[in-house]
């Protein structure tokens, strides 16, 4: 999320912002959902921005185990393989600049090609001071998103986890391919020519299997492993100082064929009936040619497929993650609207008692409705408050009061002429 994700949400944002889509009335259902883009999010960015602050709310568990992982990792592996060179490193470059020009001309003529100390012999204790560096990147890393998970002054700032978290995996491809590209043929003496691939799946590869643990977006994981594969698999092993990497896996072949070719022995005893012959006769080495090449080529077919899991997991968690977004916003946009039928169920009902009785009397049944709520029908014509009675919830004590009997002339036949509304409104002003 640092170049690829800097062209899509700021220089592109504004071409593919489509559309304006919100989880309200009657767009809340299951069948209607927001549309997306191919591993660019959805086509609402306003939507695109709440998803990334809700998955770097629900990702922390995995986010910081992720970074822990990756210290283990890289602490065990490429951090603890340069650390006991660390004081040979310093006694050597010390002994470098004590020499003459014709000593550090035949010093660097006798190093092997494609090693730093040939290039480099005045610099060795950078050469060390790197993977310290690398190793204090990750562990600042940390410290920085459990800071952003914990300080309220970033709560509206947590999403730059995103951008921080990426940015020090391409920096440790970056540094470790840089190691890598003067170092590719330690192994050598154990392994053979190709030794370089196991030492970039054991060695240098090995801290970024923390990434299945984060749950970054698709585009992100997208980004890491493209900068992965040009830089491990293409740039360092076509531009080695030493030699081109991918022509040693047909030196490797040979060495194989040679090897496992019959010895002439094995003939004498076969033929001396001291030996059974083998099952297939005879046995040539160009028949294990398509064995040993398949056993020289699968380490790399292995790094091959692991980074497509890892791109294939990342789309699966991200479209899980993108669903189950969805379905928070549904309901949560369900919820806020079954309150607002509350609330307006409630001043509803408001209404019709004070309709129906005096102010005094409304005030009082509203009030003891808060202690006791009301209930009312599916028809919503018939209501009761609980198992209080009417009388005794209207019910008042007064120490002084007036009687009035009244009788109006001529309201009965006025009554009989005149609309009941008229009636009313006539009661209304002469009583209240």
């Amino acid at each position: 999320m640092v170049f690829l994700d800097v062209i899509v949400n700021y220089g592109c944002r504004r071409w593919l912002h489509k559309e304006d889509y919100t989880f309200d009335e009657g767009e809340v259902s299951s069948s209607s959902k927001p549309s997306q883009y191919p591993l660019l999010g959805f086509k609402d960015r306003h939507l695109e921005d709440d998803y990334l602050e809700y998955l770097v709310v629900a990702s922390r568990a995995r986010i910081i185990l992720g970074y822990v992982t990756v210290i283990l990792l890289y602490g065990l592996g490429p951090f603890l393989l340069y650390w006991p060179y660390y004081k040979e490193s310093i006694w050597l470059q010390d002994l470098y600049r004590t020499w003459s020009d014709e000593q550090k001309e035949d010093f660097k003529e006798g190093r092997r090609e494609g090693t730093f100390v040939k290039y480099f012999p005045n610099s060795t204790r950078v050469f060390l001071v790197i993977p310290c560096l690398l190793l204090l990147m990750f562990i600042l890393g940390l410290v920085a998103v459990v800071c952003m998970y914990q300080m309220k002054r970033f709560e509206k700032h947590r999403t730059w986890i995103f951008y921080i978290t990426p940015a020090i995996y391409l920096l440790y491809m970056a540094f470790a391919g840089f190691l890598f590209a003067y170092d590719p043929k330690v192994y050598n003496n154990f392994f053979g020519p190709v030794s370089w691939v196991l030492e970039l799946i054991f060695v240098w590869a090995s801290p970024l299997a923390s990434l299945f643990f984060i749950s970054l977006p698709a585009l992100v994981m997208f980004e890491l492993m493209i900068v992965f594969v040009l830089v491990f698999l293409v740039i360092v092993p076509l531009c080695n100082p030493a030699e081109n990497l991918w022509n040693l896996v047909g030196e490797a072949r040979d060495s194989c064929l040679i090897q496992e070719s019959v010895p002439e022995y094995v003939y004498a005893a076969v033929e001396a009936g001291l030996l059974s012959p083998p099952p297939d006769a005879p046995p040539d080495a160009g028949k294990y040619e398509e064995m040993d090449i398949f056993r020289i080529v699968s380490p790399i077919i292995l790094l091959c497929v692991l980074v497509v899991c890892v791109l294939v997991v990342s789309v699966i968690v991200d479209i899980t993650n993108r669903q189950s977004f969805i379905s928070k916003k549904i309901i949560d946009a369900l919820t806020k609207q079954r309150e607002q039928q509350l609330l307006q169920q409630k001043e509803d009902q408001e209404n019709l008692i004070h309709s129906i009785f005096p102010p005094m009397v409304a005030k009082n049944l509203i009030r003891r409705q808060t202690q006791q709520p009301l209930k009312v029908s599916q028809s919503g014509r018939d209501f009761g408050f609980g198992d209080m009675s009417l009388v005794r919830s209207v019910a008042q004590m007064h120490h002084e009061g007036t009687i009035l009997f009244t009788d109006i002339v001529g309201f009965t036949s006025m009554s009989q002429t005149v609309a009941p509304q008229q009636v009313m409104e006539f009661l209304h002003e002469l009583f209240v």
